[in-house]
């Protein structure tokens, strides 16, 4: 009676904890409310109208091509030279916005700074000196505002700007060049001869900026944007003292001095690390609510 009985126990309560197996497997899941929907902050603003930002901070990467010039205070008789030199150049910012109306932005550039001597003849010789390519500048940016103030969107930014740029005293180049022309049927020939040392200056020098871009909102963290701008050096960065000897007597003495001026195309990629929402416009709307 008594094995009977435990089985008829253990029957019972096996299959009690089925039941709950079971109703636990095949337990509905939960319905959501009707109209139940996910918002993070900025899907959430946009209940109350267009999302207003008060600050946001941002780093960019960029890349440009830029052209500087060089002086020459001597050409003698036209046997030297100089011109232009097109670079490219990189650079990485960090910058804070202000309500979208004002940027302040501090970049490192890794851009030379060039003079070029040009040695004129029937094949002309090009040679391009540089500094150490490495600036620093502290710019300010004021948005050209079209509608509303606060509010993030493709714009376009003017600015003006200051910068150092670090130089080490290196002697990066000597060079010596020799030549021969005719001194008279009877005469022969003279020898010409150049030398030519360029140093980097050994003191920092300043630099100056204008500005222009174009910034395009690609999405909620990225912007890129496409900018020109002009630089005027103050201080010569690079120099190259050039001496003119005639039969081994120096006869003259020249240099080229570059000191960065020129302009500058090119495009920055930037990703916004933070963003700072403006809720003054959902307090004041919640307000209004309260006093309906």
């Amino acid at each position: 009676m008594k094995p009977g009985f435990t089985s008829l126990l253990l029957l019972l309560f096996s299959g009690s904890l089925l039941a709950q197996s079971s109703a636990d497997y095949y337990t509905l899941p939960v319905k959501k409310e009707p109209g139940f929907e996910h918002h993070n902050t900025e899907s959430y603003l946009k209940r109350f109208g267009e999302v207003r930002i008060r600050n946001r901070w941002y780093a960019g990467f960029n890349g440009f091509v830029r052209n500087d010039q060089a002086k020459l205070n001597n050409n003698f008789n036209d046997l030297i030279g100089t011109q232009s030199a097109t670079d490219y150049g990189f650079g990485a910012s960090v910058g804070w916005v202000s309500r979208e109306q004002w940027t302040m932005e501090l970049e490192y550039a890794r851009s030379p700074i060039h003079n070029t001597l040009v040695l004129h003849g029937d094949y002309p010789q090009i040679y391009k000196m540089e500094n150490d390519k490495n600036s620093i500048l502290f710019r300010v940016k004021r948005r050209i505002l079209f509608g509303k103030p606060s509010i993030r969107r493709s714009a376009l930014w003017v600015g003006a700007g200051a910068g150092i740029v670090p130089n080490s005293g290196r002697q990066t180049k000597y060079r010596e060049f020799i030549g021969y022309r005719s001194a008279g049927r009877r005469m022969g020939y003279d020898t010409l001869f150049i030398t030519s040392d360029t140093r980097v200056s050994s003191h920092p020098t300043a630099a100056l900026e204008a500005s222009a871009e174009y910034i395009l909102k690609v999405s909620k963290k990225i912007d890129i944007s496409f900018f020109s701008r002009y630089q005027w050096g103050a201080g010569n960065s690079v120099r190259t003292e050039l001496v003119y000897y005639v039969n081994g007597t120096e006869n003259q003495s020249a240099s080229i001095t570059g000191n960065g001026t020129g302009l500058a195309f090119g495009v920055s990629l930037r990703y916004n690390m933070h963003l700072g929402y403006d809720f003054g416009r959902m307090n004041s709307s919640s307000q209004k609510e309260t006093n309906l």
